[in-house]
Protein backbone atom coordinates (compact mmCIF):
# COMPACT_ATOMS: atom_id res chain seq x y z
CA UNK A 1 0.00 0.00 0.00
CA UNK A 2 1.65 2.88 -1.09
CA UNK A 3 0.49 6.47 0.09
CA UNK A 4 -1.04 9.10 -2.89
CA UNK A 5 1.77 11.71 -2.87
CA UNK A 6 0.15 13.74 -5.46
CA UNK A 7 -0.92 17.01 -4.64
CA UNK A 8 -3.02 18.09 -7.22
CA UNK A 9 -6.72 18.74 -6.50
CA UNK A 10 -5.96 18.85 -2.57
CA UNK A 11 -7.44 22.19 -1.85
CA UNK A 12 -9.61 24.46 -2.82
CA UNK A 13 -8.99 28.48 -3.75
CA UNK A 14 -9.95 29.30 -0.05
CA UNK A 15 -7.75 26.35 1.63
CA UNK A 16 -4.52 27.35 -1.20
CA UNK A 17 -5.22 31.50 -0.01
CA UNK A 18 -5.13 30.38 3.54
CA UNK A 19 -1.86 28.84 3.38
CA UNK A 20 -0.20 31.26 1.41
CA UNK A 21 -1.47 33.96 4.14
CA UNK A 22 0.15 32.41 7.04
CA UNK A 23 3.20 31.82 5.10
CA UNK A 24 3.63 35.36 4.65
CA UNK A 25 2.55 35.99 7.91
CA UNK A 26 5.00 33.90 9.39
CA UNK A 27 7.73 35.20 6.99
CA UNK A 28 7.13 38.76 7.98
CA UNK A 29 7.00 37.83 11.86
CA UNK A 30 10.62 36.13 11.33
CA UNK A 31 12.14 39.07 9.29
CA UNK A 32 10.80 41.61 11.77
CA UNK A 33 10.93 39.96 14.77
CA UNK A 34 14.04 41.83 16.46
CA UNK A 35 12.98 45.09 14.80
CA UNK A 36 11.08 47.49 16.79
CA UNK A 37 7.88 47.53 14.72
CA UNK A 38 6.73 44.15 16.24
CA UNK A 39 7.92 45.41 20.06
CA UNK A 40 4.27 47.11 20.93
CA UNK A 41 2.78 43.39 20.07
CA UNK A 42 5.21 41.49 22.09
CA UNK A 43 4.67 44.14 24.92
CA UNK A 44 0.58 42.76 24.72
CA UNK A 45 1.78 39.70 24.59
CA UNK A 46 3.39 39.81 27.90
CA UNK A 47 0.59 42.15 29.43
CA UNK A 48 -2.00 39.43 28.37
CA UNK A 49 0.40 36.57 29.60
CA UNK A 50 1.28 38.85 33.18
CA UNK A 51 -2.75 39.07 33.07
CA UNK A 52 -3.66 35.39 32.99
CA UNK A 53 -2.12 34.51 36.43
CA UNK A 54 -3.80 37.60 37.84
CA UNK A 55 -6.69 36.60 36.76
CA UNK A 56 -6.37 33.21 38.07
CA UNK A 57 -5.26 34.66 41.25
CA UNK A 58 -8.58 36.58 41.79
CA UNK A 59 -11.01 33.09 40.33
CA UNK A 60 -8.67 31.07 43.60
CA UNK A 61 -9.47 33.47 46.58
CA UNK A 62 -6.14 35.67 45.97
CA UNK A 63 -5.11 39.24 46.13
CA UNK A 64 -3.17 40.80 43.24
CA UNK A 65 -0.35 42.72 44.71
CA UNK A 66 0.64 44.17 41.54
CA UNK A 67 1.54 43.51 38.46
CA UNK A 68 4.61 44.99 36.00
CA UNK A 69 5.08 44.67 32.04
CA UNK A 70 9.00 45.61 31.75
CA UNK A 71 10.26 47.64 28.37
CA UNK A 72 12.55 44.16 27.96
CA UNK A 73 9.66 42.37 27.02
CA UNK A 74 9.79 40.42 30.67
CA UNK A 75 6.70 41.03 33.56
CA UNK A 76 5.90 39.66 36.77
CA UNK A 77 2.61 39.17 38.82
CA UNK A 78 2.84 39.81 42.63
CA UNK A 79 -0.11 37.65 44.30
CA UNK A 80 -1.11 36.75 48.07
CA UNK A 81 -2.90 33.62 48.90
CA UNK A 82 -4.86 32.10 45.69
CA UNK A 83 -4.12 28.28 44.88
CA UNK A 84 -0.68 28.65 43.57
CA UNK A 85 -0.76 25.20 41.43
CA UNK A 86 -3.27 26.70 39.26
CA UNK A 87 -1.70 30.21 39.40
CA UNK A 88 1.53 29.40 37.97
CA UNK A 89 0.69 27.69 34.97
CA UNK A 90 -2.06 30.10 34.34
CA UNK A 91 0.76 32.30 32.71
CA UNK A 92 0.82 29.16 29.39
CA UNK A 93 -3.36 29.67 28.70
CA UNK A 94 -2.52 33.11 27.61
CA UNK A 95 -6.05 34.29 26.07
CA UNK A 96 -6.23 32.86 22.01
Amino acid sequence: MNPNWELQNCCNRDQKLFLVTIGVFTVAILVLWRTFLLTPFKLITVFLHEASHAIACKLTCGQVEGMQVHANEGGVTQTRGGVYWLILPAGCNTFF
